[in-house]
């Protein structure tokens, strides 16, 4: 009888494990990066060049034993269902896009903004994984469409292309894997830059709210959002100038 619980209890823990993740958004992820993404499990994201990057719980010692059961990849770290929704899924990116500028770099291409408005004035360096440089081609012909009032808000991007950590963290901006433009900024409202201008030290952010500000127009979000390109503007510490291409989250 004790062989019997002993057998169990290990089976009863997992399936517990299991169910406590519950992993809705990267379920996602299949339909969102049909290139990349083979299959997701509880545990593991398969991907098409057959590795397995591992779905992190909040029980490390369970991650031990199951990465050791399916011989998971964790060269590049893990993720988990609240790391995409913070914008914190860096492994993964990694993974799909490059490990280091110099392997970013081999898959970029350069398109260029909205030529038939602006000509040659905005090349921009974008990647060609997952199809994003065609993507990003279609937003700008559809943007073109727009009446001239909207261009002002489109001319002079800020960055497309950057190797960097997001400012004041130590994670990598989406920008460094060549998937996300900022358009003018003249236009745009961050949240830092608009607390800033009340004079008010970092530290009173606990005991007020950021005021939501933006002067990007609707119409600019959605044909971004058409073709899986994620606005700044949504975030609570928005930043209203940037979009990226992370189409699981819309």
């Amino acid at each position: 009888m004790k062989r019997i619980v002993l057998l169990f209890f290990p089976l009863m823990i997992f399936a517990i494990h299991g169910q406590a993740r519950s992993p809705h958004l990267l379920h996602k992820l299949p339909h969102a990066y049909p290139q990349s993404v083979d299959r997701i499990t509880l545990n593991y994201i398969a991907l098409k060049d057959g590795t397995r990057l591992p779905i992190r719980s909040s029980i490390p010692i369970f991650d031990f034993f199951i990465g050791k059961l399916y011989r998971l990849d964790y060269s590049f770290g893990s993720v988990s269902n609240e790391d995409l929704i913070r914008d914190r899924c860096e492994p993964f990116f990694r993974k799909m896009y490059g490990n280091s500028a110099r392997e970013v770099e081999k898959k970029l291409v350069t398109i260029y903004w909205m030529p038939n408005v602006f000509g040659k004035r905005y090349p921009l360096k974008v990647t060609k994984v997952n199809h994003v440089d065609e993507k990003l081609q279609s937003v700008a012909a559809e943007l073109e469409k727009l009446p001239p009032k909207y261009f002002k808000y489109l001319e002079k991007p800020a960055s497309s292309y950057y190797w960097r950590n997001v400012a004041g963290e130590r994670y990598l901006s989406l920008h460094s894997f060549g998937i996300a433009i900022d358009i003018n900024l003249n236009y745009s409202n961050y949240w830092l830059w608009d607390f800033l201008k009340l004079k008010r030290p970092i530290s009173d952010l606990r005991y007020h709210k950021i005021q939501y500000q933006n002067r990007i127009p609707i119409e600019i979000v959605e044909i971004f959002a058409k073709h899986g390109f994620y606005w700044g503007g949504n975030w609570y510490f928005y930043d209203t100038m940037h979009f990226e291409y992370r189409p699981e989250l819309l």
